[in-house]
């Protein structure tokens, strides 16, 4: 006598998945758990060290390193004073002299680690001027086709009495640079070089440099 069959008791065989699969599966989650599936962040302007070369369009710009140092009056006029140099090397590519306030206008900050700025339209409580110190005397021009050697000099100044002051120099600089575009105008049809402009229309870093500074005083 044969037994009878019971409907339903066969066993199901197992669905193989392969392993890279699951694996695969598990990454996704955990990732997604740490909210890794994110659109990733836009990636935004390179940190660079003293040394390297930013190009600008207009110039190809070096820092090379900032010193604080004791600067002696040569004029009775002029008090004695401890300044920081910032000391940058830059190629004109144009075809003819180009004045220093277009560097100056690409440099958009200039600042300590902890956030003091020294150098920008809001800056308070310091003083610069930029030269190129060449063979004979200074002068505010970059000449073309040629490299450079440009100076940045701060000086401290007290608010209340307006006297140079020193000592509270920053270990450690960071500049924010611009790269200028060749821009032609609408109405007109000039060309002329103004800086790229960000998404607010204000001027846009093209790169962070980060500054040690030597101090000789």
């Amino acid at each position: 006598m044969t037994s009878p069959v019971h409907r339903g008791s066969r066993r199901r065989r197992p669905i193989l998945v392969p392993a890279i699969v699951l694996l695969a599966a598990a990454g996704i989650g955990a990732v997604a758990a740490l909210g890794g599936l994110k659109r990733a962040p836009v990636e935004g302007p390179p940190w660079l060290r003293a040394g390297q070369e930013i190009d600008q369009d207009v110039f190809r710009t070096r820092i090379d390193g900032a010193l604080v140092h004791y600067l002696p009056a040569d004029d009775p006029a002029v008090p004695s004073a401890t300044v920081m140099d910032l000391d940058l090397r830059v190629y004109n590519d144009a075809k003819v002299s180009v004045p220093l306030s277009y560097l100056e206008k690409s440099l958009l900050r200039v600042a300590s680690a902890d956030g003091k700025t020294l150098m920008a339209p809001d800056a308070k409580g310091w003083l610069y001027d930029s030269t190129v110190p060449g063979e004979g005397a200074a002068s505010r021009l970059l000449p073309p086709k040629r490299t450079s050697a440009v100076v940045i000099r701060f000086r401290e100044v007290d608010s209340l009495d307006g006297e140079s002051g020193g000592g509270r120099f920053p270990d450690v600089l960071a500049v924010d640079l611009a790269r200028y575009e060749n821009h032609q105008d609408s109405l007109t049809g000039r060309r002329a070089a103004r800086l790229v402009p960000g998404d607010d229309d204000r001027p846009s870093v093209a790169a962070h440099v980060t500054v040690p500074v030597r101090k000789a005083v």
